[in-house]
């Protein structure tokens, strides 16, 4: 008897689902999304600062909102630091 003898019918189907997953794609899925994340959030010099693009709302070497600094919350997350 395996420990996964006592699971429910549905969780026994869970289980064959995610069985037939390719684990590849979904971890290069996963690797694809970050590098757009990151490709959002990258540094741009403005004004002798390197700031967020994405924070800041760059566009034409102009902010639409104030420049904020790089990295950013989201890049010190996907870097698993801790923002202040």
């Amino acid at each position: 008897m395996s420990r996964w003898d006592d699971l429910s019918e549905g969780a026994h189907k869970m289980l064959a689902d995610f069985d037939e997953l390719d684990l590849a794609d979904i971890a290069a899925s996963y690797g694809a999304a970050i590098q757009r994340v990151r490709a959002l959030h990258r540094p741009v010099e403005h004004c002798g600062r390197t700031i967020c693009v994405e924070c800041s709302g760059w566009a034409d070497g102009s902010t639409d909102s104030s420049p904020a600094a790089h990295p950013c919350a989201t890049i010190k997350a996907l870097d698993n630091q801790e923002t202040t």
